[in-house]
């Protein structure tokens, strides 16, 4: 088994990872007034998932660099 990944297979998980969120968020149809998700704001969600995502990097870098020497 190979201890490096090639660029290609980076590249696959990446979409996989960006794909998949998506082709969910698309089967829930949030546009539909009957659908439970249509209550949220999507932007909203979004926004807040990436802010806490950044201070959590933001956290972890600190920690790896400050602390864990």
């Amino acid at each position: 088994m190979a201890t490096q990944d090639c660029a290609v297979c980076k590249l696959i998980r990446v979409y996989i990872m960006v794909a998949v969120p998506m082709i969910f968020l698309v089967w829930l149809n949030p546009d539909s007034s009957s659908e439970f998700l249509s209550e949220f704001s999507l932007t909203n969600i979004f926004a807040n998932l990436v802010g806490i995502g950044f201070v959590s990097l933001v956290a972890w870098k600190a920690y790896n660099e400050f602390w864990k020497r």
